[in-house]
């Protein structure tokens, strides 16, 4: 198995145990889960940042970009686990991995697009 596709599968488990482990969390609050989480995140990702041997090479990233970015995943996360709280864990996800479906049939509603099977 190559280092991507280990990445990935890595990546497909987490995303689907997200719900499972939210639910597991008990009594814990959905501002404080998301703030762990993204703690963790955080320091996984600048302590794999200091071992990549190219990452003063990269393009800077405006710091608009990353506030708005960062407040949109954490927003994300924290109506999720707000949903979970107030909702069976089925429904709730149900209801949260429609939106790649929802952002489709919304693109009919542009001016001038229409769907179309391709």
């Amino acid at each position: 198995m190559g280092r991507a596709t280990l990445i990935g599968f890595s990546a497909i488990a987490m995303w689907a145990l997200l719900a499972l482990l939210t639910d597991a969390s008990g009594a814990v609050p959905p501002f404080l889960l998301s703030a762990i989480t993204f703690t963790i995140g955080t320091s996984v990702g600048l302590v794999a940042r200091l071992f990549m041997p190219a990452a003063a090479n990269r393009p800077k990233i405006p710091p608009q970009v990353w506030v708005i970015g960062i407040a949109g995943l954490f927003g994300y996360h924290f109506f999720y686990f707000t949903a979970l709280r107030n909702a069976p864990a089925v429904e709730a996800s149900l209801i949260a991995y429609l939106w790649p479906l929802l952002i489709v049939l919304g693109s009919a509603l542009m001016p001038g697009e229409r769907l179309a099977w391709n």
